[in-house]
């Protein structure tokens, strides 16, 4: 991908956030459709994409909130910090590895490591205008907007997520996705 697909990524310190959640966790491998938390149950898991993909999806209503892939934090931030219940499902997309910490330990860092603390500001900063600009293009731009967006910003997603997924992400039917693919690609 030519950029983070998760852009509140984008000026964080990857590096430091991989170092400090390998040395307090472990790398686990989960197959296509295994969680790694439930929405509404108590959650501490927070780490990073080594391979593979996961979706940020909301059980019953079938709508993927997010992805992420290889290189990128993973987590229900900043609910795992208090193993409170996770908001959302976060499932794996197809087989993956990932390394998880317990992040009720991030709380104390914040407190005692002055870059560990300026790290999760930033981080939430980021996140928030990340999430920001997510609604802002639910709401103010097209299906079709958000469509070229994506595949404009991520050309390799269209290899590796399904377009039933694209779809949910995009919060359209993929019977409209189709139409707008069938509308830009038959010219």
């Amino acid at each position: 991908m030519n950029r983070h697909f998760n852009t509140h990524l984008e000026g964080l310190d990857l590096q430091f956030w991989h170092d400090l959640i390998e040395s307090h966790g472990k790398l686990i491998s989960l197959k296509k459709g295994e969680y790694l938390c439930r929405r509404g149950e108590p959650t501490n898991a927070f780490g990073y994409v080594k391979s593979g993909y996961f979706k940020y999806t909301v059980e019953g209503v079938n709508k993927i909130g997010g992805f992420a892939f290889p290189e990128a934090l993973i987590g229900d931030y900043p609910h795992c910090m208090e193993n409170a219940p996770a908001m959302f499902d976060i499932v794996a997309g197809k087989d993956s590895e990932v390394w998880i910490a317990d992040a009720t330990i991030l709380p104390r860092l914040f407190e005692e490591d002055k870059e560990a603390g300026r790290q999760g500001r930033l981080f939430m900063q980021s996140a928030y205008v990340s999430l920001a600009n997510r609604y802002y293009a639910l709401y103010a731009k097209t299906p079709l907007e958000r469509y070229l967006d994506l595949i404009n910003e991520h050309p390799q997603i269209m290899q590796d997520v399904p377009q039933k997924e694209i779809a949910e992400y995009l919060q359209i039917l993929p019977n409209s996705l189709s139409r707008i693919r069938k509308k830009l690609f038959d010219k």
